[in-house]
């Protein structure tokens, strides 16, 4: 080779090497979800950017990692989401810490990109103050292959996201998490939070399995507050089953699912205030079905009070019979 060819060669090769540090250092994620809402019961209709989020994470180092993601749209809403650094010290052991997660709400539950349905279920909407919050967060990976194993375990201000207040007693978290996703997995968790005006303790236990086509989940959720001394159950299943389009030139797959979910106070002494069915279908534009996805989903509130003002009196159609045209890009 002569050496005007070596010279070019060599600065192939090297461009080549940055390009792979670099999306090691820098790998971006995002996700858009917009929706069409029309309520059956008076026939009124919004338009609504759900979430538009962008995250950037990346590895600094093989003991340091980062993590930053932001929300430019909740409902016309900016905030901060994910702001932490990552120690992994050892084989297994992870020390996020900044603001994070609370190990607590499932992902697939709360997360846009993740979701089965165009609304979250009840346990991951009206039960915890907020899914993050400033802290820390230990997890461990037991070095179990056959049986894989994972505990995580927080510490917060309690002041949610954005607020480094001061406390004199911070929230906790703890969860215990068996098995894969791909496959079964289930999990059993509590969180106690403080603040300046509540105190609640919460606890928890959820199954999910995921084949190639199958997809189940099941929750139970119970919230005790020591400010009201009352308690709010909530539990909900869901599922789904993935078709292949072959001549699918836009979408790839389809995929009904359907959730029944419910929650109510005192549910021992007088059943739940509200229950809840969602049938939906969504329209894979790739082959995971609930990543990007063109979905509608139809909702049926039953009511036993005849209102819903006592969970969630912000929006006056929240609770009402509805149809949901919902787009998800996830990239």
């Amino acid at each position: 080779m002569s050496m005007p060819f070596l010279g070019m060669a060599q600065t192939i090769d090297s461009s080549a090497a940055a390009m792979t540090s670099l999306r090691k250092w820098v790998k971006f994620d995002g996700v858009i979800k917009t929706k069409l809402e029309v309520s059956a019961e008076d026939g009124v209709m919004r338009f609504n950017v759900r979430n538009s989020r962008l995250g950037v994470r990346g590895d600094i180092g093989e003991y340091v990692s980062y993590r930053v993601q932001v929300e430019f749209s909740n409902e016309g809403t900016f905030s901060p989401l994910d702001l932490y650094g990552t120690l992994k010290p050892a084989k297994g052991l992870s020390i996020n810490f900044g603001q994070t997660s609370i190990p607590f709400d499932n992902q697939y539950i709360i997360s846009p990109a993740e979701m089965m349905f165009s609304n979250r279920a009840f346990v991951g909407k009206y039960f915890t103050p907020g899914s993050r919050d400033i802290g820390m967060v230990v997890k461990y990976r037991f070095p179990l292959e056959a049986f894989p194993l994972e505990g995580e375990a927080g510490m917060f201000n309690g002041g949610r996201i954005n607020n480094p207040q001061w406390t004199d007693e911070p929230s906790y978290a703890a969860r215990l998490i068996a098995g894969r996703m791909d496959g079964f997995r289930a999990s059993a968790k509590l969180y106690h939070y403080t603040s300046e005006a509540i105190e609640m303790f919460l606890w928890g236990a959820d199954a999910h399995y995921a084949g190639d086509r199958l997809r189940v989940e099941a929750e139970v959720m119970n919230r005790t507050s020591h400010t009201t001394s009352r308690d709010l159950l909530g539990a909900y299943i869901q599922g789904a089953y993935r078709f292949d389009l072959r001549n699918g030139k836009m979408f790839r797959s389809l995929t009904p699912s359907f959730r029944w979910d419910a929650m109510g106070y005192d549910v021992m002494y007088s059943g739940f205030d509200v229950n809840r069915l969602t049938f939906g279908i969504n329209f894979g534009l790739d082959l995971k079905p609930f990543e990007s996805t063109l979905r509608i989903d139809c909702e049926q509130y039953f009511l036993r009070n005849g209102h819903f003002a006592e969970f969630d009196n912000r929006d006056p159609h929240v609770a009402d019979n509805k149809v949901t045209l919902e787009l998800v890009l996830r990239f």
